[in-house]
């Protein structure tokens, strides 16, 4: 799946969820508000990374729940990555947070900066992920884990604070930022697919 089908995908789902499923059937329906896109959004954008990774022996999860303590009698903290990544040793190595755009946080130093103390916090931690009372697995959240914001579209956003954000991002260790399509200047941005994952590295 090249970056290009990746986007014209979703434009097709778009236009899916903008109209009725099944038709109007000859009646008088009609759609008001559009069916929501996040969903589908995520599942295609883990198929992307994993056909480009092209690795068998990964797992990749999509909006599921994570879970860890963070002391032996404490209450369980859960979170749900958009995609995240585990390896064949059972370490959670990559975790993607995926945003179709910015406007629903336009300033996000507060939300960032939890994410980052957040991310400190699990490092090098052990946790679970639950997918029935038969199975459960256990993981380790990776010491070089980074929290993946992954941004869809960079519109709904004025270009001066989406730079002034893009700065931002740069004073937290743990946090990487991406934005898939450069609104503003009407172009893939093939730069940011590249820095998604270590592609590089599958390749040796």
């Amino acid at each position: 799946m090249t970056e290009q089908d990746f986007f014209d995908k979703i434009a097709s789902h778009r236009n899916w969820c903008e109209n009725l499923a099944e038709g109007n059937g000859d009646f008088n329906i009609k759609r008001g508000q559009a069916k929501v896109s996040s969903g589908y959004i995520e599942d295609l954008f883990a198929l992307y990374l994993a056909k480009r990774i092209n690795r068998k022996d990964l797992q990749f999860l999509v909006d599921k729940t994570t879970s860890l303590r963070f002391s032996k009698n404490g209450k369980a903290t859960t979170f749900k990555p958009d995609t995240s990544i585990i390896n064949s040793e059972n370490t959670l190595t990559n975790y993607y947070d995926l945003k179709t755009n910015l406007g629903w946080n336009r300033d996000i130093e507060k939300y960032i900066y939890h994410k980052n103390e957040f991310i400190n916090k699990i490092k090098g931690r052990t946790g679970w992920i639950h997918f029935s009372k038969k199975e459960i697995q256990s993981i380790t959240f990776s010491n070089d884990l980074k929290y993946k914001m992954v941004v869809v579209h960079g519109w709904n956003i004025s270009q001066e604070q989406l730079n002034k954000n893009i700065e931002l991002v740069k004073n937290f260790e743990n946090i990487e930022f991406y934005i898939l399509y450069d609104h503003y200047n009407n172009r893939i941005n093939t730069e940011d697919f590249d820095r998604l994952y270590d592609f590089k590295s599958e390749l040796k």
